[in-house]
């Protein structure tokens, strides 16, 4: 993916509510991502040292991720760091953990990585929801989450709307395996597959449903 298209789309993501500092969220040193001192996938085994399951796995991460890594307003609003950190996935990722924080991109791809190091398949899905959405911009992605293969299924997830409509640092979970029939009244993938209905509405359609 380009670097251009990684700014352009993780510019969009803003949070309306305010988020838990880091020291609140651990609750675990020993979990801290400080800087250059531990791999991806050792994090990943820390995090899921208690879990059996690639479920309790995969929601393991989840919850660490929203306890542990707080939203990034400076970078939403800073166009030099944005350039500075999006130039690959990779990038991404490491900021996301020396700096604690992250924009939606950043919680996508930081799932998808640690689902990896412990063996769980996941995507990074781009698309569009009304939330951030406008007349003028709705023709732009602007938004990006994730999917999650589970005992042979895929489940849809948004780490940055599970932060935001939390409770403290505890996340909404409504936003962890949701429905894909309730998921696509605020979320519409670029690519209709990720809808994970049998039968996907179109864009229109979904841009003139209202949301519940």
């Amino acid at each position: 993916m380009k670097p251009f298209y990684l700014i352009f789309i993780f510019s969009f993501c803003i949070l309306n509510t305010p988020i838990s500092s880091f020291a609140q969220a651990t609750g675990n040193k020993s979990l801290k991502p400080e800087k250059g001192s531990t791999t991806t996938g050792q994090l990943a085994r820390a995090i899921t040292k208690n879990a059996i399951s690639s479920e309790e796995k995969a929601l393991a991460i989840f919850k660490w991720i929203v306890r542990t890594i707080d939203y990034d307003h400076e970078l939403s609003a800073s166009t030099t760091l944005q350039e500075r950190i999006y130039t690959s996935e990779k990038n991404i990722i490491k900021n996301a953990l020396e700096r604690k924080k992250a924009l939606c991109g950043g919680y996508a791809f930081l799932f998808q990585e640690l689902c990896a190091q412990v063996g769980i398949s996941s995507e990074v899905i781009h698309g569009y929801t009304k939330q951030y959405s406008s007349q003028a911009n709705r023709n732009k992605v602007n938004h990006t989450w994730n999917a999650v293969k589970l005992d042979g299924n895929w489940y849809l997830l948004d780490i940055t709307w599970a932060k935001s409509h939390g409770s403290g640092y505890e996340p909404d979970t409504f936003w962890y395996r949701t429905a894909p029939k309730d998921f696509i009244f605020t979320h519409y993938p670029e690519d209709t597959k990720w809808t994970l209905l049998r039968h996907p509405i179109s864009k229109k359609e979904f841009e003139t449903r209202p949301a519940h």
